[in-house]
């Protein structure tokens, strides 16, 4: 995380990975190969292999070549008891395995010709049909979702595989019901049994909510309901609300199926099951579309027979999503957890949760063919494991305890309770909200008892219950009475001691199987959570790590499992279901054309000359040439060290930097700190650390900040302080590494990189910059909207949503100031904020160009999905056009609005060793893809501008959803030179000498949308506790006027 190099494997080039400003988060970097064989069986952990990974719990490395046995776990037994986790598969890492992946038999298909021919014949309908463009004006050739231009050309011909099957469906129709699951309604209203130990109160609590099925118990519902049709019945559902099936299900006149449940205390529970519909979904008329893409009538219809392609997805996922060893997440991600099939990564062994290597799935509409997308899914579950066991494996405190209690809440497990029959146990599957703590029983009558009221949690000896008379007389357990307060130790030794030998309650925290207004508490002893439980956590940097090196894996090696584990885990063959539907998947991957575009020449001063270089692998060296424009003086600067010592090596380390960026860089600064001697902090509050920036006389301009270790705690709180507070410009650098004589001048570059920015430089340019970016006449802007995400269950719900808005200012298109605002809590549209904010983008180009507006405005949307494409051209495209009429006095200009995503699940895999990376076996650099996999009737590519140095390279996926620049300047040439303009930005990330994985003003936006949220931690904090709502002191939080029109974010 600390890596001067950066974290590899994701985007490329972005910086320190989090916190170290010392850093480019570059391409990739570092990573072993992966891990040898694991010891075979009995082990705890497998055996060290390979240089980084280890093997996987009771196993090895597994995978393609990884090795590592099966067996092992940490004990025999069932989950509950006092049996452990069975074995697994393993991990597998990078593991070995061929350079590419080469198909079944080693053959190679060459990319279907059949489908080049239509995406080319198509493309020439279309052009023909637009007429003579040349003559049309801006507005007339202004369109929604434009038609494809044409194919690009540019680069060296290349076949990928694509990780997409062909999909056969053989069927005219289907049918598509919306299921509504609800109590069956009674005249009488019964009492709930009251159980010893619940303390649960009589009848139902004025104002209570009509009881939902949700979760295991909604599924359950709905399986029953199909199981009472006829057995002929081909139907599919995703076990929530959908049940597709091939034709009209026969139902009773109400289309209502009841259905009931065995309650756990005796009785049934009654549901009714109502199917409304069916919606017809035509997919003959699909299959057509894809062949011809008429679709008269629905031109603005987006995306297109979606109801159709997710009838497919629930089909196609129903035998996973029934399967009792398979987790569904989701949609479309599925993890097998059965000892045969599981894939797990290794953890620490004081970690809660574990890591599991599953698969995803969903339906593509492209070019004359209907394809599965299948790739490789990573998962975060919570352990299998005895509670006992994990509260042993954790240790119990203060701190444990709280994460404990939030890791367990709203989870299943299985509960060992002891029978009627003296000497024997069940086992039952239950839930719980987390662990029993003080405050429990709100809605209780007669509220729980807590011995000790100044400690949160509770144990059986601290806190008793209201034992209930029972309904049927019988006699209280020995030794207590009905209708009293008792220990819940007390209880159970009391029914429990004489006939299933309880001798003594142990001293764990005691588990609340009910609700906080109504709690169960049970022992903990009893119970074991069960496998298959996904959790949104926080990872710590030990897990994140974990997760990362699992992972990162060869392309060859994701190919193999796609083709293999994936098939058993999504059940694609031998499917009788599947087979009902009339639908197949094809046993190969396909194969697609790519092309390798070439990379930018990168100019910079060099002495009286320019130096131009050529990248190699996606990067260049920054040596001996000085940044392109240095930014504006920095005369007052200083540094702090942060829980390390001030001492002379750190203060000649500061002048040998600040000497470095004057000389070496050519940036103007001041050679030395003010004081010489910087200051010192050792803050254990916010409070502290503000106290130091007080101290600062006179106010720098820039902190050099020296950390002592790697907490991201101290780093947000710089940031905050810095950037909200008191206007200063700060990096952070970690003391080890900053004064490390090896590599020392490649830290003392990254940094210095990131200062000039902050102070309005440009570090690198582009030779023969594309026309469009050349002569001051293009605006570039890049926006995203980030979600609170990761937060334990019910906190942050009331978290808003951040928007980061960045735009050029120059043309060199090297400074890019931000603004960012909240937006309401889960809310992806913008709303008229956006007008103003763009508009103060115009003002600044306009302040930095003479008084001009651009004549072009570029933008890259990140991060919506293809369901909101039509939101963005109705709801803030609108904004946008307002902002402009109000900017621009005669000639409004012209506007290309582009998506640009990289949370998708396509990837390509090289056929050719000679063609890939030397050292993560990716694509190259510069490998783009616009058909194959794409749809002919809009206008989208896949590009990997960037070189991954491990794992699987993802590449960012761009649709234009509006054109004004491209096709009108270029005609049908104008794929080439949007696909040249997207490419080359790609090497204008200006903390990095290398191309990035997306293009920057997308990038730029989504680092902002990162610092609003340290800059308004309290809301996205899981540890902190805010009132209801978003208080107007933290959401009303802007960036210090004095950097406002910065790149403070970088």
């Amino acid at each position: 995380m600390f890596d001067v190099q950066g974290r590899g494997g994701g985007r490329g080039g972005r910086g320190g990975g989090g916190f170290n400003d010392g850093g480019g988060r570059g391409g990739g970097g570092g990573g072993g190969r992966g891990g040898g064989r694991g010891d075979r069986g009995g082990g705890f952990r497998g055996g060290r292999g390979g240089l980084n990974d280890r093997g996987g719990r009771g196993g090895g490395g597994g995978g393609y070549g990884g090795g590592g046995g099966r067996g092992g776990g940490r004990g025999g037994g069932g989950y509950g008891g006092g049996g452990g986790r069975g074995g697994g598969r393993g991990g597998g890492g990078h593991g070995d395995g061929p350079d590419v992946y080469t198909g079944a038999n080693n053959v190679i298909p060459p990319p279907n010709p059949n489908i080049t021919a239509l995406e080319d014949r198509i493309v020439q309908q279309q052009n023909s049909a637009l007429g003579q463009l040349s003559k049309l004006s801006v507005n007339d050739q202004s369109s929604f979702f434009p038609c494809r231009p044409g194919f690009g050309t540019g680069g060296a011909p290349v076949t990928l595989w694509a990780n997409y099957f062909e999909l056969n469906v053989n069927t005219a129709s289907l049918f598509s019901y919306n299921v509504v699951v609800s109590p069956e309604e009674s005249g009488e209203k019964k009492e709930a049994e009251q159980t010893p130990a619940k303390g649960k109160g009589k009848g139902k609590p004025k104002g209570a909510k009509t009881k939902e099925a949700g979760g295991v118990k909604l599924a359950k519902i709905i399986k029953l309901a199909l199981d009472a049709l006829p057995p002929s019945v081909v139907v599919a559902t995703e076990l929530k609300m959908s049940v597709i099936s091939k034709a009209k299900l026969p139902l009773p006149a109400d289309s209502v199926i009841p259905v009931a449940i065995p309650k756990r205390n005796g009785g049934q529970e009654r549901w009714n099951v109502k199917f409304n519909g069916p919606t017809s979904l035509d997919i003959g008329r699909l299959k057509q579309y894809i062949q011809n893409f008429e679709d008269k009538g629905n031109e603005s219809v987006f995306p297109k027979f979606a109801a159709e392609a997710d009838a497919l997805n629930v089909v196609l996922g129903h035998a996973a999503r029934s399967n009792s060893n398979t987790a569904a997440v989701g949609k479309s991600r599925f993890f097998a957890f059965d000892a045969n099939r599981r894939e797990v990564g290794p953890v620490s062994p004081d970690s809660m949760i574990e890591i599991l290597r599953g698969y995803v799935q969903s339906v593509r509409l492209a070019t004359g063919r209907l394809l599965l997308n299948v790739n490789v899914t990573h998962g975060v579950f919570r352990q299998p494991i005895p509670l006992p066991d994990l509260f042993n494996r954790i240790g119990l405190n203060v701190n444990t305890l709280k994460r404990l209690d939030g890791f367990l809440g709203k989870s299943r497990f299985l509960l060992r309770t002891p029978s009627k029959k003296p000497g024997e146990w069940v086992t039952v599957e239950r839930s719980m909200a987390g662990l029993g703590k003080v405050g429990d029983g709100a809605a209780e009558e007669r509220k729980p008892e807590f011995l000790e009221p100044n400690k949160t949690w509770l144990k059986p000896t601290t806190v008793k219950f209201f034992l209930r008379s029972p309904k049927e007389p019988r006699p209280a357990p020995k030794g207590l009475k009905y209708d009293t307060m008792v220990l819940v130790s007390d209880y159970h030794l009391a029914k429990y001691g004489q006939s299933h030998n309880l001798r003594k309650v142990e001293e764990f925290p005691v588990v609340n199987a009910g609700t906080r207004e109504r709690p169960e508490y049970l022992l903990a002893e009893w119970c074991s959570l069960l496998p298959g439980q996904p959790i949104k956590a926080k990872l710590s940097a030990s897990e994140a790590q974990s997760m990362i090196q699992f992972a990162c894996r060869k392309p060859s090696l994701n190919a193999v499992s796609v083709t293999t584990n994936a098939r058993a885990v999504l059940a694609l063959d031998n499917n009788k279901l599947l087979d009902g539907f009339g639908v197949s998947v094809d046993k190969q991957l396909i194969t697609v054309k790519g092309r390798m575009l070439p990379p930018p020449t990168i100019t910079y001063p060099k002495g009286n000359s320019v130096e131009l270089i050529k990248p190699q692998d996606g990067g260049w060296l920054l040596k001996g040439v000085r940044v392109s424009k240095p930014g504006r003086m920095i005369k007052n600067w200083t540094f702090l060290a942060v829980s390390c010592q001030a001492d002379q090596d750190v203060k000649n380390t500061m002048s040998k930097f600040a000497g470095f960026m004057a000389q070496n860089m050519g940036m103007a600064i001041n050679k030395n700190a003010t004081p010489a001697g910087g200051y010192q902090a050792t803050p254990r509050s916010e409070q502290e650390l503000r106290a130091a920036f007080q101290g600062m006389k006179p106010k720098p301009e820039l902190i050099i900040v020296v950390l002592g270790n790697q907490e991201t705690k101290i780093y947000n709180t710089v940031k905050k302080l810095s950037e909200v507070e008191y206007g200063i410009q700060t990096v952070c650098v970690v003391r080890d590494k900053i004064m490390n004589d090896k590599g020392q001048y490649g830290y003392f570059a990254n940094v210095a990189l990131k200062v000039n920015l902050k102070f309005g430089g440009v570090n690198h340019k582009l030779q023969n910059a594309h026309p469009l970016l050349k002569g001051g006449k293009t605006m570039m802007v890049g926006y995203d909207v980030t979600h609170p995400t990761n937060l334990a269950a019910g906190e942050g719900k009331n978290a808003p949503s951040l928007v980061g808005l960045v735009a050029s200012i120059d043309s060199d298109f090297g400074q890019w100031p931000a603004v960012a605002w909240q937006n309401p809590a889960r809310v992806e549209q913008l709303d008229d904020k956006l007008v103003e904010n763009f508009k103060s983008r115009l003002q600044l180009w306009q302040k930095h160009n003479g008084g001009r507006l651009p004549e072009n405005i570029l933008i890259y949307r990140d991060g919506v999905s293809e369901g909101q494409f039509n939101m963005v051209l109705s709801a803030e495209l609108p904004h946008i056009r307002t902002a402009c009429r109000q900017m621009y006095v005669k000639q409004q200009p012209r506007i290309t609005l582009i998506i640009s995503v990289k949370r998708h699940q396509t990837r390509f895999y090289p056929t050719d060793p000679q063609q890939t990376h030397s050292r993560s076996k990716s694509p190259k650099e510069g490998t783009i893809v616009d058909r194959g996999v794409t749809n002919v009737r809009y206008w989208d590519f896949f590009l990997q501008a960037h070189a991954s140095l491990q794992g699987t390279a993802r590449p960012a996926h761009y649709t234009v959803l509006m054109d004004e620049i491209f096709r009108p300047s270029y005609g049908a040439q104008a794929a080439n030179n949007l696909e040249q303009v997207t490419h080359d930005m790609c090497y204008l990330y200006g903390r990095a000498t290398k191309a990035v994985s997306i293009c920057p003003p997308a990038y730029y936006a989504d680092l902002v949308c990162d610092r609003a949220r340290i800059h308004k931690n309290e809301l996205f904090d899981d540890s902190s506790t805010t009132a209801s709502g978003v208080p107007d002191a933290i959401g009303n939080r802007k960036v210090h006027p004095n950097l406002e029109n910065s790149m403070y974010y970088i």
